[in-house]
């Protein structure tokens, strides 16, 4: 688990690329070329869709463009990634960005908590699924890979039939509700560490566009620097990603874990009187990457983080003192040069002297 140190080397760097499940590609090509065509700019202007600042794009997850113009066609978009990619965050965003009411839910695992259900006095029992998808709206259906099958069934159907039929009678689906769908897996694959998921079933995966969300992390970067030296916690924080990456060490180096690494290393001020906080960055990692981790996990990522500075230090460090050899021998070149040139001009001037004191 702990060797391979080539590996690590190697695999510093590298960006994690954006991979796009081949089911939907076909689908989401027709949304890129078309997204000009009259059919969907008029259905943008039909949802009176917000314009998006460039300044405001940039401070969006890569996706993001990708996404709005996704649902804004009305396709139903399932992202998957690992947790603290910012799954929640660009829905919400996307949802004001089609000025549209934003609804949640997380893993559902009975099935009332979709459809609602009826009270001792008869009283029906909204859910917010009934509210947006009656009303209109964007859904997040968050964890769908960790919920009750029955529950996913419901929402199949919702999406293929556009009605549903709930504990107060059948509804039609409003011309504006969208769903989003957000899970750790791509539904099929059940990778280590998420042993509460499940493989969903084809007739789920055929209802999705799959995207998936990987770590933005030139985003992450433009974060880190608002903060008193972020740079630097963000380096420190990319190089035990790699390692953790290249290793398959048990943590997660999320960009939730980020933000809130940084905010712990900075000064601050609050009520309570406490007038800094300024951890330093490995009590920072011990209190968000490293928290669940085993010592010698720990050891593993600080040690290496530590032997990649000190290394870079001392490059640093020869870069500098060659600099200054080379600056050193440039000036004593030039002090030489100008020795040179004005013992030629003290023995000229000699010669000079000495031709019109013969003449005279």
């Amino acid at each position: 688990m702990f060797t391979n140190r080539k590996k690590i080397k190697d695999y510093v760097g590298e960006l994690i690329d954006e991979r796009i499940l081949t089911v939907s590609r076909d689908i989401i090509e027709h949304v890129e070329t078309g997204i000009s065509s009259k059919e969907l700019k008029a259905t943008l202007e039909s949802m009176n869709i917000r314009e998006i600042e460039l300044a405001g794009a940039k401070k969006q997850h890569f996706l993001f463009e990708k996404v709005l113009k996704l649902v804004a066609a009305d396709f139903h978009v399932y992202l998957y990634s690992m947790p603290g990619a910012g799954k929640t965050y660009m829905a919400q965003e996307i949802a004001k960005s089609l000025n549209l009411d934003f609804y949640f839910s997380g893993a559902i695992l009975e099935p009332y908590k979709l459809l609602g259900f009826k009270s001792a006095k008869g009283d029906y029992i909204e859910t917010d699924f009934y509210k947006c998808f009656k009303n209109g709206g964007l859904f997040l259906f968050d964890e769908m890979d960790a919920s009750n099958p029955e529950a996913l069934i419901i929402i199949n159907s919702a999406l293929a039939n556009k009605f549903l039929d709930f504990p107060n009678g059948r509804v039609t689906a409003h011309e504006k509700f969208r769903l989003i769908a957000a899970g750790n897996t791509n539904g099929l694959d059940i990778g280590a560490g998420f042993t509460a998921r499940q493989q969903l079933d084809i007739a789920t995966l055929d209802r999705f566009v799959f995207l998936e969300m990987p770590y933005d992390e030139k985003l992450e970067e433009r974060f880190a620097r608002g903060y008193v030296n972020g740079k630097h916690y963000f380096d420190r924080f990319i190089m035990a990603r790699r390692i953790a990456q290249a290793e398959k060490l048990p943590i997660i180096c999320s960009t939730r874990a980020l933000i809130l690494g940084l905010r712990l290393t900075q000064p601050l001020t609050t009520k309570s009187g406490i007038k800094s906080l300024n951890f330093s960055w490995k009590e920072a990692f011990e209190m968000t990457i490293l928290k669940n981790a085993l010592p010698k996990v720990k050891d593993r990522i600080l040690s290496l983080i530590e032997e990649a500075e000190q290394k870079a230090r001392s490059q640093r460090n020869a870069s500098e003192q060659e600099a200054t050899q080379q600056s050193t021998v440039q000036k004593s070149s030039t002090v030489a040069s100008k020795t040179t040139r004005s013992s030629g001009t003290s023995s000229t001037s000699v010669k000079t002297t000495t031709s019109v004191a013969k003449k005279k």
